[in-house]
């Protein structure tokens, strides 16, 4: 299972109207600190798009609250069944301190 825990390139959604797509035609889940965007894929594995605004906090934190998202996709997409784009938004007031608090409340989310 040697690079079956990565976060490869392909798997990130990096452009504008992907992230138009996902967040118009997806299904909507929201949670306390996160906004959920999912829709099925067409490819054969799933793809990840972080938003951030910046009235979210400092850049420090910014960065943070997106590692915390990678580590758990990176963690947890194997538990996904199907394959599709999921966009995650951080509402404002978001303020989390630990990586734990953040996982139980995407499991949450994902329904893991």
């Amino acid at each position: 299972m040697k690079g079956s825990f990565r976060f490869t390139k392909k798997e990130r959604i990096a452009e504008p109207q992907d992230f138009r797509r996902v967040m118009k035609l997806g299904r909507r889940n929201s949670s306390r600190n996160f906004v959920l965007f999912i829709q099925v894929s067409e490819k054969t594995f799933h793809r990840l798009g972080i938003v951030v605004k910046k009235e979210i906090g400092s850049a420090a934190f910014r960065n943070r609250m997106k590692r915390y998202i990678r580590e758990f996709f990176r963690l947890n997409k194997h538990e996904i069944k199907g394959s599709y784009d999921i966009i995650l938004m951080i509402k404002k007031g978001c303020s989390f301190n630990r990586y734990q608090e953040a996982e139980k409340e995407l499991r949450g989310l994902f329904i893991l």
